[in-house]
């Protein structure tokens, strides 16, 4: 798969998936604009990607609680470089019952994990700002779209909404040679698992009960990343409005014995 010399956005860049796609695609000789909140990580990312790239790569903060933040860092990329897709990795996870729910922070889940999605697709797609007939979008959603958990009811919300929101902009854009799916992992190796698990997970049953809804084993973010990177190439090139899973033999969240209770 051929990366050399396009153009790519990455949200929620400096961590987990999507900094493992950022390195994939570095890799390959793509030209990266970093978007996240803490600009000394994207700093330092960008230092390490230019240690395994020769392509120079922009860095630019976003506030999902402000998301004209990123039509200015769009317009100030795409001015310079014509885009060929973008990947929102950005997410949220929030764990909240229905009784101890906090608007407060179901908004911020929600702006990130969606609109912020809306928000970039509109900028990277304006007129004149993609490359037309090889322009591919990827939104990381998750089989919590799928699936049932207590605790996760606005997570879960939030990325089959997601989900939703790629099938239709897939209609919408396919006439414009563009095309827009998603990748819909189980749990992944990232920190945010990690903190999902020790914190709300019982330490007693996390790793049978792991093997029982994962035969295949918990998922890498090089393994998202790698399906993120089919979807983006030629290969792909009549998959649109489309969600892969990534299930790894399971499917239903089902932990069980969960630390929430109603």
């Amino acid at each position: 798969m051929d990366f050399k010399d396009k153009t790519y956005i990455i949200t929620g860049a400096t961590s987990g998936i999507g900094r493992c796609i950022a390195r994939t695609l570095a890799k390959k000789g793509a030209r990266l604009l970093l978007l996240g909140r803490d600009i000394k990580r994207l700093n330092s990312l960008k230092n390490e990607l230019s240690l395994i790239s020769q392509t120079s790569h922009n860095v630019a903060v976003f506030d999902s609680n402000n998301l004209d933040s990123i039509e200015s860092a769009v317009a100030e990329f795409a001015s310079k470089f014509k885009l060929n897709g973008f990947i929102h990795s950005a997410g949220a996870l929030n764990p909240m019952l229905l009784r101890d729910l906090n608007l407060a922070k179901m908004h911020e889940l929600i702006n990130i994990n969606l609109l912020t999605f809306f928000a970039l697709a509109k900028s990277a797609l304006r007129h004149g700002r993609y490359a037309k007939s090889d322009t591919s979008i990827v939104a990381i959603s998750s089989m919590a779209a799928f699936g049932a958990e207590p605790g996760l009811s606005v997570y879960s919300a939030s990325k089959a909404a997601l989900n939703s929101a790629v099938r239709s902009l897939a209609k919408e854009y396919s006439k414009k040679g563009v095309r827009i799916n998603a990748v819909a992992p189980l749990f992944v190796n990232t920190p945010m698992y990690e903190s999902f698990t020790s914190e709300f997970i019982s330490q007693e049953t996390q790793n049978e009960r792991l093997k029982e809804i994962m035969p295949l084993g918990l998922i890498e973010p090089k393994e998202v990343a790698d399906s993120v990177l089919f979807l983006l190439s030629s290969k792909a090139s009549r998959i649109t409005g489309e969600c892969l899973k990534i299930s790894s033999g399971g499917g239903d969240l089902g932990f069980g014995n969960s630390k929430f209770e109603c």
